[in-house]
Parts: C-alpha cells; structure tokens; sequence
C-alpha cells in the first residue's frame, strides 16, 4: 500500500500515512486543537519544500492518494487565520513538486473556488498566502488556464483596488469614489466562488486599522506578482469575465500609486521599483482594454478645417495636385479657422519661456518604446517592450539634443556628429552610443536641455501621441483621413537662429504644424522617388544641393506645411524681425511649382498674385511676430509638430497586389491547385510559387513608382460615399508605363481619371509583363543567404489574413524553399519549377478581384488601427495623473 510508504525529507522526519492520522484526528479535535493544526500543517509544508525534488513528487502523491486535498477543503473553512494560511501554504507546497502533483491540484474546481475567495479575505496575511498560492499554481500553463476559468482576476484586481486610506497611500489620495466599488466581489458568487454569506470574510475598510502596514505593502506586491504570472499566458484575454466597474475603479487606483510613485510621494518600507515594469504593464493593459478608453472625441472635423478648409473642392485638390507629389504650404486664417488643430492645441504649448515649456513637457515623462509593425497580439507586443515600460526616457530613443552647424566649425574627433555632406554637420548634445540608446545618465532631466537649448541645440521629443491625449485624438483622425494604420507625432523646440537637424528626406510624408514662433523651411525636389518605409535612406551627396534652388516657406503660428517622402528639407528657426520686408510666406498653387527641381521663391513683397512659368503663388504675407505685430523681436524659439504619416506597405497599392494574390490562392483554390498539378513537385510547387511571385511583385514595386503610391480605398478625407472614384491615378504612370504595360488603360485619355479599379487592373497588367521567375528566384536565393529563417521578415504582415498563420510560417518555408534551391543544378527540375511559376501567375492575373481584395485590406487596416490605439491608449495612462 502506498500510504505505508515512510520517506523522509532533508532535516525533517517526515511520513505521509502518520502526517495524514495526525491531520484527521486533529480536524475530528477543531476547535480545540486549532494551534496544533497549524503547527502540524507547518510541518507537512516544510517537509515537502525541503525534500529532494524526486522524494518531495512521491511525497506528495502519497498524501494526495491519502486525501489530502479533501482534508484541506475542510480545513479551508476554518475562522482560525493561521490555519487558513498554513492550509494555502500546503497547497502551494504540493503544487511546486512536480507537473503531475500541480495538474492534479489545479483540477480540483473546489480547491480553486475557495482559493478565489480568501483573495479576499478580511486579513492581508491570508491574502498573501492565496497570492502566494496562485503564484506556485500558476508555473504550468495548466495551472495558469484554471486559475483564469475560475475567476481569479476579479478578487485579484479588487484586491489591488481595495489599497485605501491607511494602506498604501498615507496622504489619502485615492478618493471615496473606489469604496464604492468594495462590494463587487461579495456580489459575485458564481463568478468567484465568494458566497454572499460570506460577508465576515470580505475586505472592507473598517479593518485598516487591524492590518499591519508593511503587511499590506507585501499583500500589494505578490498581488502583482500574481496578476503578472498570469499575464505570461497564453490567454487572449486576461480580464475576461472582470466588471468594467471593476476595471475602471482598479486602473484608477493603480494610476495613483504610478503617479505618485514616480513623484517619490511614497515611503515604502518594501522596495518596489523592482516591480516598476510590473505595475506599467498591468496600468498599461487595463487601460488598452476596449470598454476603457481615456480620448475618444473625434477630432475629423478639426483635421478638414485645417488642411481641406473645411470643404469637399479643396480635399479634392489636396489628393490631385498634392498628394505624395508636392509639397504645399496650407495658412492659417484667425477669423475662419477656429476649431482647427491649432486651436486644439495652442493653450497646452502656450509658454512664457523655453524653460517652463520644457519643465512641462518632461515632467513625470517615460519612454516609450518602438513596437513591432507587423505585430498584432497586444499581448507579444508588451512582452516584447516589457523591460522598457515606465523607465525614465531614453536619449536618442525618445528625445535628441541636436543642432547643425558648418562642417568646418568644430572637430569631428571630439563630438558627436551625423554626416550630411552638404555644408552642414549635426552635432548632438550627448555622445550616441553604438547600440544608440544611452548616454552617461539613466534619464534625460529638464536642466539638461535647458542647457542644450541655452547653447544653441534644438530639443526633438519623440513620441508626442503617447503622451498627450488632445495629439493622440489628432493622430487617431489624421490616420483615419488618410486611409493608414498610424500617424507617428515628434515635438521640436528650436531656438532662435539655430537648426536641428540638416538636410535629409523622410521615407514618410510629414506635416509640420507651427505652434509657436517662426520657422523658415527649405524643401528640393524630390531626391528619391516615394521611398518605402524603413528603407536605408544612407546621407545625401555632397553636390545635392548645388545649382538647385529649393522652395522656401515661412511658417508662422497655426500654418501647415505638406512634405511627401523623399523630398529633402531642412529648417532654421526665426526671430520675428528676420522676415519683415525679407522674406515671404509662399502657398504654392499647381503642379507645375516645380520646373527642372526649382521654384519661384523670394518674389518682391507687392507682388501679390503672380504667375510665372505656370506657378501661382498664393496667400502672400508677412510674418508677424507671436502677438500679431510685424515690429520687435519677441519670440526666443520656434515650436512646431510634425505629423508622420507611415505609408506601411501594407497599405501600399503594392500591398493590396499582395493581398490579391493571396486571396485568389485561397478563395479559388480548386482552380489554383488545377494550376499548379501541371508540376512535378506537387507538395512543394505550391508554396514555393505562391512565395516566387510574391517576391516578383515586391521586386516590381522597387521598381515602379505606382505599386510605391499609399493606396487610399480606406481614406476618408470628406463626407463622401463615391469620393475615390474621382480621385485621379493616371499622373503617377509614365506614358512609356502605360504603353509597356498597361494595355488595360491604353485606349484611356490620358487625361481622365480612373477608377480604383482600373487603376488595380493596371497594377495587375505590369505584374503579368514584368514578373520574371528567374528574377525572383535569384533574389530567393540572395535572401535565404543573407538573412536565414528571417528572409521573409517583409512579408510577416501577410500571416494576419484569412488562412495566413499557415501559409508564412518561416521556418517551413524555408525548410521547403531550401529543398528546392538544392535542385539548381537540375535543369528539368528547374524548368518544371518555373513552368508552375508561369501557370501561377497567368491564373492570377486572370483571376484576381478588386472587391475581395479590398475588404480583405479593409479589414487588415482596422486591426492594426486598433491594436495601435490600444497601445497608444495605455502609454497615455503611463503620462496622465488621472
């Protein structure tokens, strides 16, 4: 019989059989022999924790075998508080000696049940033991998914929202409003096993007397400990099941214990900066949560007063003439222009001085850091950044201290310097790092760039849209209005006379909002055409700028200025007296503004509307100072935003080529696998085809401008059903385009505009004349050299469609696409691969459809808008104090 089985522990005698007769006459004994109980149970715990791992698993099957969990169900009704701990302790013990022992335990819904609801309990030692006991049951994934099914989350959250006055705050900053919500768990009692008999046991905040201080500290702790061991599992919700009274009230809490804990308001006798990442992932999930949003006002209309005035004719005009073709200076008039984005945001940047805007923008300011692209599980992305959150900002990650100066000012052996070839060197305030994240300190402090602006260095704050929840609305409507996943938002704080950074392009477009102060902007002509996103853009030659005049703009407060990627663009801050009577503010009108890459700039200031060479300038003005008045020097520095909108290439019309394709392979799959049987490699044809022409569109999009343009069906620039039917495509094909490859359009004029549609069709048309196997074999090839199981890191994206998880996964792919390049010198093999190549692409592009390729990017393009604020809402709770 296993029950005679005596083993012994290390340093403890111990036998499960004469441990369990103990047990049992001790219960028949209760209340009487409470004390005796604890100790007893003391020595079982003991004794399986001190116990070799192999003997402590034997160990613990022999006491289950002699019904120790059914004991333990008794003793877990105990009124005696030490008994109630030493039980939750035997069973965290017998959880922690072996997989099967935990699994066994974790099975056990009323074990669960009643561990739920000494979560609660009225005394913070039997709530750390519980939290304690969850934590040993939750290292398995078994135990993890039980826990989560027995409703833990509820009393575990409640638990951290129950921190009142006498507890964690001293200064009572939580207000009355969270004891409203004290009740919540006692009313739940299918949901967490509390009975509502149960009331004695149920925290209340008469008893935050009764508790000693430190111990209720540590009950907060292991809380969080215990939320974050479930927060690694494989769970796609972890609140799922938990009130939104109980989330709110929790989130609310939780933000008052961050705010104050980075303020240093608290005087903790426990350390818990090591539970920082803890405590700002969990504010950061809670907040991100979709019933929880702390901005959801629509700022749509603020967007089209600013850049469209408003009316449907001037949005129009934007996309024909301007759109990823121009740049465009957009001014502001006080009289029709309330409401717009300046309006929203001037009294939050309005300073009397550089030093009190910067104290304001850097107070109580974290970093936050860059998330995958492609990721769309909320989860992996915190994972990812979970080391990161709620650290101070990090130098060259969230703000930079830089200015341009000649190249011949200062020696390049002793600073910091970011090459630009043409005249001018970026010198930063702090040496970069090679792993460019650091410098000497481990924060970057308000004195410090007050220093850097004093000498002349402009202060660029990375990442406005996490921490502002007014430009955060303002993005969210901007990226709506562009039809795009995201609109990233960076801060510069200029000082007079000076210049951050020198000449360079972007591989996104750029609107630059003037909030304080002057700026004047000087804009080439387009240096690389449409570059894609996250491309190597390396530095500019040294002869860029010679014998090219560039466009000059003067940015006033509220002004707007457009700049499409890849134009080239530096810009100096102004005092208010350096363009009175000197300088112009230009509102270009027209696509011919550019003639041989130089525009007509620096005109006299009576000319008031001139026309020269087919360029007609507009809206010519002086500029004024801040106040209004064109005399006196007033502004000391220039402020403005910039608004990043990230063509991703997703949402490209090169991604929805891509989006086609995989869409026709699995929405006509029975003609698709008719195309493909012609091949002798039938198991492997398919996936290496599909992935050969996938690479062919992506070489053919390096290539041409058109698969380059953001493809706007999901736009939404004005209240119109039937809007991109008259948005023009035809400008962005070349007559020699038309003619090589899109047969489709040939008979069209060439000055109509097309459809959506046909535009596709077109973009189909260049993919059947110019997708090459040998080509996209040979940058196969090329890829799985250079970059391993990562070679389809572009492509990661397509994994998010309908039967993607299956068809991208890299290390099958590159195990099949492997197998296949071993037979290049197989002729035959070769020539039956591209043989399957060809028939793929002639079913394509016969079959591919605009309608179900667009919903399908549709819907794509609402999953990454909503995992972006999501994670954009809970960085904003990491910022806001309430």
């Amino acid at each position: 019989m296993a029950g005679k089985r005596k083993r012994k522990g290390v340093g403890t005698s111990f036998c499960a059989s004469v441990a369990m007769e103990k047990l049992h006459t001790g219960i028949a004994a209760m209340p009487a022999y409470q004390s005796g109980l604890a100790k007893l149970l003391r020595s079982i715990q003991e004794g399986l924790r001190t116990a070799p791992a192999h003997t402590g698993a034997l160990v613990a099957e022999d006491l289950l075998h002699l019904g120790l969990l059914e004991a333990l169900l008794f003793l877990l009704n105990s009124h005696c508080e030490d008994v109630l701990v030493e039980s939750l302790e035997v069973i965290g013990a017998l959880a922690f000696t072996s997989y099967q022992v935990n699994c066994k335990v974790v099975l056990n819904k009323d074990i669960l049940k009643l561990l739920v609801g000494k979560m609660v309990a009225k005394h913070a030692e039997v709530n750390i033991a519980a939290c304690n006991t969850a934590l040993e049951l939750a290292i398995t994934e078994d135990g993890k998914t039980n826990l989560q099914e027995s409703g833990v989350m509820e009393p575990l959250i409640a638990g951290v929202m129950n921190m009142r006055v006498g507890y964690v705050d001293k200064d009572g900053l939580f207000d009355s409003a969270i004891d409203d919500h004290s009740s919540l768990i006692s009313s739940k009692d299918s949901d967490t096993g509390v009975c509502s008999s149960e009331h004695d046991d149920n925290y209340s905040s008469s008893d935050a007397e009764s508790h000693d201080s430190e111990a209720v500290e540590e009950l907060f702790l292991v809380t969080l400990d215990t939320v974050n061991m479930l927060n690694s599992s494989k769970a796609e919700c972890l609140f799922e099941g938990v009130s939104e009274a109980t989330l709110k009230a929790t989130l609310l809490s939780l933000k008052r214990i961050w705010q104050n804990f980075k303020l240093d308001h608290y005087n903790f006798k426990i350390d818990i900066s090591a539970r920082c990442g803890v405590l700002a992932k969990l504010i950061v999930q809670l907040s991100s949560e979709g019933k929880i949003h702390i901005s959801n006002k629509s700022y749509g209309d603020a967007i089209k007063k600013t850049l469209f005035k408003g009316m449907d004719r001037e949005a129009e005009l934007f996309f024909q003439e301007y759109w990823e073709h121009f740049p465009l200076l957009i001014t502001r008039d006080e009289h029709t222009n309330e409401g717009d984005i300046f309006s929203l945001l001037q009294n939050h940047y309005c300073k009397a001085s550089a030093s009190d805007l910067l104290e304001d923008l850097l107070a109580q300011n974290v970093t936050c850091p860059a998330i995958s692209a492609d990721e769309l599980n909320l989860s992996s992305i915190l994972k990812e950044v979970e080391d990161q959150l709620g650290k101070p900002m990090v130098y060259d990650q969230d703000i930079r201290l830089v200015k341009s100066v000649p190249s011949t000012a200062f020696d390049c052996s002793t600073v910091a310097i970011n090459s630009s070839d043409h005249g001018l060197r970026e010198l930063h305030y702090f040496e970069r790092s090679s792993s460019g994240t650091s410098y000497s300190e481990d924060r970057v402090y308000a004195k410090d760039c007050l220093m850097a602006f004093d000498a002349g260095y402009s202060v660029a704050l990375r990442g406005m849209q996490f921490r502002s929840p007014v430009i955060a609305a303002i993005a969210d409507a901007l990226a709506l209005t562009f039809g795009q996943a995201s609109v990233g938002v960076n801060l510069y704080l200029t000082p007079c006379n000076s210049q951050g950074f020198a000449l360079h392009y972007d591989d996104h477009c750029v609107l630059a909002l003037q909030l304080s102060g002057l700026k004047k902007w000087k804009v080439y002509a387009s240096h690389h055409k449409l570059p894609q996103l996250y491309c190597n853009r390396g530095t500019l030659d040294k002869d860029f700028v010679e014998g090219k005049i560039p466009m000059e703009f003067v940015l006033e407060m509220g002004d707007v200025l457009y700049i499409p990627r890849g134009f080239p663009h530096e810009a100096q801050a102004l005092n208010s007296c350096q363009t009175d009577n000197k300088e112009c503010s230009l509102q270009l009108r027209g696509n011919q503004c550019l003639l041989g890459g130089c525009a007509q700039a620096r005109l006299p200031l009576k000319t008031s509307n001139v026309q020269s060479k087919g360029c007609i300038l507009e809206g010519l003005k002086v500029s004024k100072c801040a106040d209004g008045k064109n005399t006196g020097c007033t502004n000391t520095y220039s402020l403005h935003l910039t608004f990043a909108v990230e063509v991703e290439l997703p949402f490209t019309w090169e991604g929805l080529v891509h989006i086609a394709l995989h869409d026709w392979r699995h929405g006509d799959w029975e003609h698709c696998s008719n195309v493909l049987s012609q091949s002798t490699l039938p198991d492997l044809v398919e996936k290496v085809c599909t992935l050969l022409l996938h690479i062919a569109i992506r070489l053919i999009g390096c290539k041409h401008e058109a698969f380059r343009k953001a493809c706007l069906v999901a736009a939404k620039p004005f209240d119109c059903n039937n809007y991109m039917a008259a948005l023009p495509y035809h400008d962005i094909f070349t007559g020699r385009e038309i003619q090589e490859g899109c047969q489709i359009i040939s008979s069209v004029d060439s000055q109509s505009c097309l459809t959506p549609e046909v535009f596709f069709s077109s973009l189909i048309e260049l993919v059947k004349k110019n997708a090459q196997f040998d080509d996209a074999y040979k940058s196969l090839q090329e890829e799985i050299r250079d970059h391993g199981e990562h070679f389809l890191g572009w492509m990661g994206w397509l994994r998010h469609l309908p039967g993607g998880m299956s068809s991208y996964k890299s290390t099958e792919l590159l195990s099949v696409c492997t197998h296949v390049l071993q037979l290049g010198s197989q002729q035959e093999a070769i020539l039956k691969l591209k043989q399957g190549f060809e028939n793929l692409k002639r079913g394509f592009v016969q079959g591919a459809v605009f309608g179900s390729a667009s919903r399908l990017f549709l819907n794509l393009l609402w999953q990454y808008q909503t995992l972006r604020q999501r994670f954009v809402n809970g960085m904003l709770a990491l910022h806001l104090s309430s």
